[in-house]
């Protein structure tokens, strides 16, 4: 009976041992996983600053000759827009040169009217900030955005930024002024971001506070706020509530995003990503499970020696831990 006994507690202490051991696997991924989430949320959120600028500078161009937008014809001429209307025989879409979008990019738009489609397509080997750019984003508008009411549909296609795969189905709208004067805008959208095999899936309903920049083409006045929530799941498999705590601040004098906190929650496991206070910088901190570190918004990558970087180098730089 002593026999027995001593096994079985033997065996409990050994039990006792694999649950250890377990729970410090579970404990381990957990931050491997909230690590990689995290990485991949401010990717998408970086790619969003990046390409808002020329979705909202094409759609408030008027493309009626009354703005910089010129029509270039299939001889490469150059035609201005007169009392005449345009100055050529043109038949199919219209092909424009905008001035304010870089010189790798072509605008085709399908009318001079409302509803229009515009397709804005980055051309091989375009580079923008030092990130190379190919693919379609193709833009329908039922009327100018600038107008109270207006709705706005994005979508990508074959859309990629280096090596990653970016699609977006998104819609925007108008919902007018708020008290400050600033023009609000809601967005839903669904994007899907995949790089070296690793996917992430956003989902948001967001708003996007326009403190200047949002009746003008030019891009280099854009400010804006932006606040709401949604979703991110990693690899079908690690599902997040996604909630902008403090609104997001995007500043077109800046590369990166100057401020505010995103709050990812899975299953009460939070996870903290913070953009600083508004110094133009390429630095955020990730907070998850009581440790804070930083993460570089250029490479997306944790700091060399850090604890962070022995459970993850950052999304899409390799498999997990």
């Amino acid at each position: 009976m002593r026999n027995r006994l001593i096994f079985g507690s033997a065996l409990l202490v050994i039990a006792g041992l694999f649950s250890c051991q377990k729970s410090g696997n579970n404990n381990e991924s957990s931050t491997s996983t909230n690590l990689y989430t995290a990485s991949a949320e401010i990717i998408g959120t970086q790619i969003s600053k990046n390409l808002t600028t020329d979705e909202q500078s094409v759609a408030a161009e008027k493309f009626d000759g009354s703005s910089a937008a010129y029509l270039s014809g299939a001889d490469g001429n150059h035609y201005e827009f007169g009392m005449h209307g345009w100055q050529m025989h043109w038949f199919g879409p219209l092909k424009f040169g905008v001035p304010h979008i870089d010189s790798c990019v072509t605008v085709t738009v399908s009318s001079s009217s409302y509803p229009r489609e515009i397709i804005i397509e980055y051309l091989e080997g375009c580079s923008v900030h030092r990130h190379d750019k190919h693919g379609k984003i193709i833009i329908n508008l039922s009327d100018t955005i600038t107008n109270e009411g207006a709705l706005q549909t994005i979508t990508y296609q074959d859309f990629y930024i280096d090596t990653t795969k970016v699609d977006l189905s998104a819609s925007l709208e108008n919902r007018g002024k708020n008290e400050s004067g600033n023009w609000i805008i809601e967005k839903k959208y669904t994007q899907t971001i995949n790089k070296n095999d690793e996917i992430v899936v956003r989902k948001a309903n967001e708003m996007i506070e326009w403190v200047s920049g949002f009746e003008t083409a030019d891009k280099s006045d854009n400010l804006y706020y932006l606040s709401g929530s949604g979703s991110i799941v990693l690899n079908d498999t690690a599902s997040y509530s996604r909630t902008i705590t403090t609104p997001l601040l995007f500043d077109a004098s800046c590369e990166y995003i100057k401020s505010g906190v995103v709050e990812l929650n899975r299953k009460g496991n939070i996870s903290v990503v913070d953009f600083g206070d508004g110094t133009c910088d390429d630095v955020a901190t990730i907070t998850t499970n009581g440790i804070t570190e930083e993460i570089n918004l250029h490479n997306n990558m944790f700091r060399e020696g850090g604890e962070f970087r022995k459970h993850c180098h950052g999304f899409g730089h390799g498999s997990h831990h």
